[in-house]
């Protein structure tokens, strides 16, 4: 049974392959939603490894260390840092609009970055990473080059360095900047800061500051992204769903097509179960076969998407096994409907 089953792939191979690109496409859609919603985590995570805190310093009644709105005064931060050291950093996030030129708006964060020697830019592909008055450091998305300037709230500033990456909140560019330069930008050159990092991961404070770890920060940064999370999340599952559907209309329109050679096989002794063993090896193929299309076409065009896009690979591993699930419940569909003929159909006219 087993082999006729894949002798009448190849002879429905047209209908077939129409059905694995389908589903191969759908599949991959599927994955570059995965990937989507996984690159806003990965983002976040990267910008706070690279900044080298093992702490951030907040307010006690602060909800988060880059928390808009919440600030910390000069007296705080010397306090902060009397407890904590003098390699701790004082650190102004925020965001803003930077004009790149010839009226190129763009929407940017802004990381201030003051002295302690934590939080410097780094993974830098052109230029140095030496912040000072007038000097920011851009990502590659922006596609500016060392020397280019570009403006922000009327303050003029020269790109001396460019990182490969460099964003936060669903792909938005991060600028890097001293922190005079940031507070210039986002508070009106008032001389506050968002959090204080040190590389104590538990400094004993004055009761009006806490400190947070890394996954408490994420959680902060990602939670304005919660909804859109959720919203990928739930076009993922409906994308799953149309894979099923597709394979299981693919496999019971075949099991009717064949409805004439099944009672045939039933006839001449072939078990029910035989027979359906034939139509679940049929689904798993084609499963499989556009998992392995999907998977391609996810990473093929990954790099091309408008935002970036984060597979894992456990993902890629593990999307054959799921299309192998829903083979075998495309496979049960069919199944039912093996065995409901019956062997005098073999014997029926036209």
């Amino acid at each position: 049974m087993i082999f006729a089953a894949l002798r009448d792939l190849q002879w429905r191979r047209r209908r077939i392959v129409i059905a694995i690109v389908g589903t191969g496409l759908v599949f991959a859609m599927s994955l570059l939603m995965s990937g989507l919603a996984n690159s806003f985590s990965v983002e976040v995570n990267r910008t706070l490894d690279r900044q080298g805190a093992q702490a951030w310093v907040i307010l006690a009644t602060s909800p988060g260390a880059f928390s808009p709105g919440s600030f910390l005064l000069p007296g705080d931060v010397a306090a902060i840092i009397a407890t904590t050291g003098p390699q701790s950093t004082p650190v102004l996030y925020g965001s803003a609009v930077a004009d790149l030129g010839r009226s190129r708006p763009a929407d940017v964060s802004v990381m201030g970055i003051g002295e302690g020697g934590l939080a410097q830019p780094s993974h830098l592909v052109e230029g140095d990473s030496l912040l000072g008055e007038g000097k920011v450091i851009t990502p590659r998305s922006l596609g500016l080059h060392t020397c280019d300037q570009l403006s922000l709230s009327g303050r003029v500033f020269t790109v001396s360095g460019v990182v490969d990456t460099a964003s936060v909140l669903a792909g938005l560019p991060l600028l890097q900047m001293d922190l005079a330069d940031a507070q210039g930008v986002l508070v009106g050159g008032q001389p506050v800061v968002s959090t204080v990092l040190t590389t104590d991961a538990n400094p004993t404070l004055p009761a009006e500051y806490r400190t947070q770890d890394k996954p408490a920060v994420a959680r902060g940064l990602m939670r304005p992204l919660k909804n859109a999370v959720q919203s990928i999340q739930f076009v993922k599952a409906l994308l799953w769903l149309v894979a099923a559907l597709v394979l299981a209309a693919v496999v019971y329109l075949g099991v009717l097509d064949r409805t004439r050679d099944i009672a045939v096989f039933k006839a001449t002794g072939a078990s029910t179960a035989a027979v359906g063993a034939g139509v679940c090896v049929q689904a798993v193929v084609v499963a499989v076969l556009a998992a392995v299309l999907g998977v391609g076409l996810g990473v093929l065009l990954a790099p091309r998407f408008p935002m970036q896009v984060d597979i894992e690979s456990g993902s890629m591993m593990s999307l054959p096994l799921l299309a192998m699930a829903i083979g075998m419940l495309a496979g049960m569909l069919g199944v039912r409907r093996v065995a409901g003929i019956e062997p005098v159909t073999a014997f029926g006219g036209p």
